[in-house]
């Protein structure tokens, strides 16, 4: 109906277009293929942490239109947006902009890989010099934004490797080194308890957020050992016979559950599958040569994530997580995990992936209790 609304001329205006418009206070977006929630979660916590008064909402939670109707002002409203909340912006402009990564996803929606690209970019369209943009310097789409010098607000990258002379924020050992203003300051990693190097990423770029807003090293260090992994986003479910559990039911595309994988210490049997969202598979395969020693295919894309990893690890199929949960663990040794990663969309069989990764909970219980 929108769709139809644009081409007959009609302003189309979203929610986030809508409500933004009436904020006067300054807006911290976050956008990306994977690693927003954790991301805007993040950054809320460093703040509130410092005793600043945050909104922490948008595409997860609370709605932005529920910061206006609530009645209590905030220094910093922080908001998850995603490529469909950005497809009806106009006038959107976020104090500061993070894009995290692009990676294919959402193709069942978006034309191609580059339209998805172009949706999540317009983050900076309506910036001026005085807005920051925050960019992962390490991921090629994101890099090839920033090289191509088409964002319109100050640029601040941020890396794993360092940055030569360039502001922004890097690792050097276990520290995140921020570079703000010819200065650099140290942060320690080491009380961040998240596992993977995707969170490193999400840690760098909250980093520089926070530092953006005025909060001090030590104040964002001490914060960082206070923040817990969200549920369903590689969290620790339990272990049973020395096999342990973890549910990433959030992986809803092949490159979030790549992450997954990596972020994963020893031999891994892999729950994958659900609703495909016209992605192809086939990445997975080169995770499958390290880490991954067999896999319960399940759901709709059952037959796709058999042929992705056929040849490399044995795949047995399943009818559902119980009976996919209960595989998984008869083809595994203690020392090993079970992962619930499915690189796919969850509408096949549950409600969302909260309702998967629920479900997932669940067998894992049922299992360690005997049933």
């Amino acid at each position: 109906l929108w769709q139809e609304a644009r081409r007959q001329g009609t302003e189309v205006m979203g929610e986030l277009e809508l409500a933004a418009r009436s904020i006067s206070e300054p807006i911290i977006a976050v956008t990306g293929t994977n690693g927003k929630t954790t991301t805007t979660h993040l950054i809320g916590h460093l703040l509130r942490e410092a005793r600043r008064r945050v909104f922490v909402g948008g595409n997860i939670g609370s709605p932005v239109a529920e910061y206006l109707l609530g009645g209590e002002r905030a220094d910093f409203v922080v908001l998850e947006v995603s490529s469909f909340q950005l497809e009806t912006i106009s006038t959107f402009r976020p104090w500061v902009a993070v894009l995290l990564n692009v990676g294919e996803d959402h193709l069942d929606r978006h034309r191609s890989f580059g339209d998805y690209l172009r949706a999540k970019a317009r983050i900076f369209e309506n910036q001026a010099p005085e807005d920051w943009a925050v960019l992962n310097l390490d991921d090629p789409p994101v890099r090839g934004l920033l090289e191509a010098s088409q964002i319109p607000s100050s640029t601040l990258p941020f890396s794993k490797e360092p940055l030569d002379r360039r502001e922004g924020a890097f690792l050097q050992g276990e520290d995140a080194l921020l570079r703000l203003g010819g200065i650099e300051e140290r942060v320690s990693l080491r009380p961040f308890t998240l596992r993977g190097e995707h969170n490193l990423e999400n840690a760098l770029a909250a980093l520089l957020v926070g530092r953006l807003c005025g909060l001090e090293p030590q104040e964002m260090e001490g914060a960082l050992s206070s923040f817990r992994p969200l549920p369903h986003r590689l969290e620790f479910v339990g272990e049973v016979k020395g096999v342990t559990f973890w549910n990433a039911s959030k992986a809803t595309n092949p490159s979030a559950t790549l992450r997954a994988l990596e972020a994963m210490e020893g031999p891994v049997v892999l729950i994958a599958g659900g609703r495909n969202k016209g992605l192809d598979l086939g990445p997975l395969r080169r995770a499958a040569r390290k880490k991954v020693r067999a896999v319960v295919a399940l759901g709709e894309a059952g037959p796709e994530v058999e042929r992705a990893f056929q040849g490399l690890a044995p795949v047995m199929r399943a009818q559902g997580m119980e009976e996919a949960v209960r595989l998984a663990f008869e083809n595994s040794s203690p020392g090993e995990a079970v992962l619930l990663s499915p690189a796919c969309a969850s509408f096949d069989m549950f409600r969302d992936y909260r309702e998967r990764g629920e479900a997932f909970r669940s067998a894992v219980e049922r299992l360690r209790d005997g049933g």
